[in-house]
């Protein structure tokens, strides 16, 4: 079951509710609007002082000015520019971090708080992520954390944050020992996913993203998975309707699972299927691969897994393979990475408990378990090592879709 789903006529967008005041609005058109819309609605957001816009220098250099301009255009007067002699009762400022992954740490997260400080932000502020996955996870941290917490909105940038980072409460950074092992569960109290804001992304950004919605339909929802089986071409070029439909469906499963599983005590689990071996080829190949693209070669190898357990077919596995590969994403290990250095990264996934590795498993495309399932680490290193043995080189146009299937209409 998804969601109760309403509609708001004001901004025009199904919105998709997810746990407590936490809500997620899907349209059009939506970044210009977003400051108004905050001021309009009630609670803590509307009566802030300061509102903090985090993003990077590519994501802000396209938007920024424009959503800056849009709180300025409400009232706000704009922090070190204006702010002082505008007699303005609400501010608006920016922060900026490089882009890519390693600006999620420990030293940007410490540049956002001092820069917050340093503008006397107190508890009525208000965080607002302006940008991709990277940033959501850095601002939410920040926003879980500044003055014991405070509200965060998400205008996500790309697919990934659209349908994944941005929605359920996860804000993390890395460290040393993995990705993501610190951070907060902080719930966003608004997700604005804007289809307008992603006719800026390479067709390589698109497809690293739609991974996380091929898994979706994998573990919740073949209906879904058929969409995408059958649309890839539509799909990777955000053509209405099909681009709306996969960026809905998926975030409104997302919210389901999490409403039942805020904290990911258990079903929420299952939203990483594909991602106990991705990560660990994502902790050995990035940036050369993206995050959904080692998530993409992890699906394939985890549904081989469930597949050797009797859970799914061998036909399961082939589909999950090609629907993967139509939208150019990798579906082979690449070549360079060990065994062993695999099975050590695997081995601190944050699903494990004790020194059993733990894996979402399938049952069929659309179904799954409702937990994370332990697995045998002879059977895991034996279908990693299987995989391993096929292995391409981590090169890849990814966003072509494969021309060989046939677009169905």
């Amino acid at each position: 079951m998804l969601p109760a789903i309403s509609r708001d006529e004001v901004l025009g967008t199904r919105v998709i509710p997810v746990i407590g005041d936490s809500v997620v609005h899907v349209g059009r058109g939506l970044l210009d609007k977003i400051p108004s819309f905050l001021l309009s609605q009630e609670g803590p957001v509307s009566k802030a002082s300061v509102f903090v816009v985090v993003s990077d220098d590519n994501v802000f250099s396209i938007y920024g000015r424009r959503l800056l301009d849009a709180f300025k255009s409400v009232g706000m007067a704009e922090e070190g520019s204006d702010s002082e002699s505008s007699g303005a009762s609400k501010r608006v400022m920016r922060v900026t971090v490089p882009a890519g992954e390693g600006s999620k740490c420990r030293e940007m997260k410490a540049k956002i708080e001092d820069a917050m400080l340093a503008a006397r932000c107190k508890r009525d502020t208000v965080v607002v992520a302006l940008g991709g996955g990277v940033v959501g996870d850095l601002a939410g941290f920040c926003a879980a954390t500044y003055m014991r917490g405070v509200p965060v909105v998400q205008i996500p940038t790309s697919v990934m944050a659209m349908v994944d980072s941005s929605v359920g409460g996860k804000t993390a950074i890395n460290v040393p020992a993995g990705k993501n092992l610190v951070g907060a569960f902080h719930q966003p109290r608004f997700v604005f996913a804007d289809m307008e804001l992603l006719k800026s992304l390479s067709p390589r950004e698109i497809a690293e993203g739609l991974a996380e919605s091929v898994k979706m339909g994998c573990i919740r929802d073949s209906e879904l998975f058929d969409l995408m089986e059958q649309q890839p071409e539509g799909i990777l070029s955000l053509q209405s309707p099909w681009i709306e439909r996969v960026i809905f469906l998926s975030v409104a499963h997302k919210a389901m699972v999490v409403s039942i599983d805020p904290h990911e005590h258990g079903l929420r689990a299952i939203l990483n299927f594909g991602h106990t071996v991705g990560h660990a080829v994502e902790a050995k190949l990035s940036p050369q691969l993206l995050h959904g693209e080692c998530v993409s070669v992890g699906s394939v190898v985890e549904a081989e897994l469930a597949r050797r357990l009797g859970r799914v077919s061998h036909e399961d596995v082939l589909r999950i393979t090609d629907c993967l590969r139509a939208f150019g994403l990798p579906t082979q290990m690449p070549k360079g990475l060990e065994l062993g250095a695999l099975m050590q990264k695997m081995a601190v996934d944050k699903k494990n408990v004790g020194n059993m590795i733990r894996c979402t498993m399938l049952t069929s495309i659309g179904t799954s378990v409702d937990d994370a399932v332990p697995v045998d680490r002879k059977l895991m290193e034996q279908v990693v090592n299987d995989a391993l043995q096929k292995s391409t080189p981590a090169t890849l146009a990814a966003g072509e879709p494969n021309k060989a299937k046939k677009q169905k209409t």
